[in-house]
């Protein structure tokens, strides 16, 4: 039996969706069990949105995927913010690009499919969207920028030792105000990105790279209430400083703003 929530109940946690690219417990524990912990960190409840698996919303309603991976957009309309995972590398045919560095073996077609229609309609929505990562690059794609499919020197290697880099914040962007700080450390896993000429319309640079000034390592909408996209994986909380976690709690906080809003 489901349990009796109304989804614009002010009174309730909020609910988050998080994408993966498979929907299985088993799954989720091993490549998702950090945004999940991030989630449940603030008392929200985080929703499980994969192109294999039946999205099922803590009051009992269930939103099966296409043949294809793609969920309704209708799903959005339950959740309070939604967050685009890391993972693998996005298929270049959507940026019109050959294949020229994207590791073929990472990409998933069902999953752009879905994490591409889900961005488009959280957008349009004006629905609180944090990017991470591969998250970062999709929206990009989904909002109609494009790619870098390879460069060197960002990821931390499977089996070692994560690797840290400086990231530069733009003065007077949101990111600053949010993190108050123009500098700060972030960990690096991603091998593909963007620049400031990839960057889709209605996108600024948040955040650039150090030594790598010309890697876009954080952007935000220039025209929503909160869409952030950032290289990094700030769910790793663990391992880094202050500024992810006031990152985490401005995405909570305007998530808490648009639930009030409905």
């Amino acid at each position: 039996m489901s349990v009796n929530l109304r989804s614009h109940d002010s009174s309730r946690p909020l609910w988050i969706g998080v994408t993966s690219r498979h929907g299985s417990p088993e799954w989720l524990q091993q490549n998702a069990r950090n945004y999940l912990a991030m989630i449940a960190s603030y008392q929200a409840m985080p929703v499980a949105l994969t192109p294999d698996y039946p999205a099922i919303l803590p009051d009992g309603n269930r939103f099966a995927p296409e043949t294809e991976g793609r969920l309704s957009e209708a799903v959005l309309d339950h959740l309070d913010g939604l967050i685009l995972s890391g993972g693998g590398d996005v298929a270049p045919h959507y940026f019109k690009q050959a294949l020229d560095g994207a590791e073929e073996a990472t990409i998933d077609v069902k999953r752009d499919e879905l994490e591409i229609g889900l961005a488009q309609a959280a957008l349009a929505r004006n629905l609180p969207l944090f990017a991470i990562c591969r998250g970062c690059q999709v929206l990009n794609v989904a909002a109609g920028g494009a790619m870098i499919q390879h460069f060197d020197g960002h990821r931390s290697p499977a089996d070692g030792a994560t690797r840290f880099h400086a990231v530069r914040v733009a003065d007077e962007s949101r990111l600053r105000a949010i993190v108050a700080t123009d500098r700060f450390d972030v960990n690096t896993f991603h091998h593909q990105g963007l620049d400031q000429t990839a960057l889709a319309p209605g996108f600024r640079w948040a955040a650039l790279a150090e030594p790598d000034a010309w890697l876009v390592e954080a952007y935000e909408s220039a025209t929503h209430a909160w869409v952030i996209g950032v290289q990094w994986h700030p769910e790793r909380i663990f391992e880094l400083g202050d500024a992810h976690r006031r990152l985490w709690e401005s995405f909570i906080v305007a998530c808490r703003s648009y639930r009030n809003r409905k």
